[in-house]
């Protein structure tokens, strides 16, 4: 009897030790989990923080931009000095006096218009207006080849104009200007390579004096001055003039 009472003594001990030994890793694995749960919550307010502040400054940068949009589109109704007022009195004047030209000379004939401040281009019939459709035309600017001292103005010339012809697949006789600007050597004007092809579109409608209607491959820049003097249009829209305007057609750039 003696020796079960040890037994059972003995066995109670090792029983209490590994449940103390239990009880205090439960304890412990307790106090692990309530700091990660802690540091969790903590992470969880750095984050929505962190997300307000970016919700903050996306609005801001939001602001940032109408406000550089409105600053940007000031010049075009506050001018900043004289000249400027002089220049736009000027371009007023003779918007106004070829728009009397043109109505004198419609008389119910086809035409072509092409607002160069708008950057958009109009078929009409007389007075009745078929289609229009968005364009590109000078840039503005200058370049100077410093070798020879020659100068270019990237500008879209106002006037009457005429088709004196037309293309299929053109190919682009690369002017001087194009080496000049791309920082090339000029080569001969007979040179094979200044034939550039598909840089003109499919179509090409010849108003003279270097000047063309012709297609772009890049689209997105329609409706912004963006060529260097040219007229230029969409695929769809240049199909739709070349098979609409015969050669001899008036255009009309103001």
């Amino acid at each position: 009897m003696r020796s079960w009472g040890r037994l059972y003594l003995v066995l109670s001990a090792c029983w209490l030790a590994a449940f103390g030994i239990e009880a205090v890793r439960l304890a412990r694995a307790a106090t692990g989990l309530w700091r990660v749960n802690w540091r969790l919550e903590d992470m969880s307010e750095t984050l929505q923080r962190r997300s307000r502040e970016i919700t903050d400054l996306t609005g801001a940068i939001r602001a940032l931009d109408r406000e550089r949009e409105f600053i940007g589109g000031l010049p075009n109704f506050l001018p900043q000095d004289k000249s400027y007022l002089r220049t736009q009195g000027v371009i007023a004047e003779e918007v106004g006096a070829l728009r009397r030209k043109v109505g004198k000379k419609l008389k119910g004939s086809l035409h072509v218009l092409v607002d160069s401040k708008a950057n958009k281009l109009y078929l009409k019939k007389g007075v009745k207006l078929l289609w229009q459709a968005d364009c590109s035309v000078g840039r503005g600017g200058t370049l100077r080849d410093r070798g020879t001292g020659r100068r270019w103005e990237f500008v879209t010339p106002r006037g009457e104009f005429r088709v004196i012809g037309k293309a299929v697949d053109p190919q682009w006789l690369k002017p001087d200007w194009a080496y000049v600007e791309a920082k090339q050597d000029i080569p001969p004007p007979d040179d094979p390579a200044r034939k550039v092809s598909g840089e003109l579109g499919a179509y090409v409608l010849n108003l003279g004096d270097g000047y063309l209607i012709h297609g772009t491959r890049n689209e997105e820049l329609l409706g912004r001055p963006a060529s260097h003097g040219c007229v230029r249009l969409g695929a769809a829209d240049l199909k739709n003039l070349f098979e609409a305007v015969p050669a001899g057609t008036k255009v009309y750039i103001y």
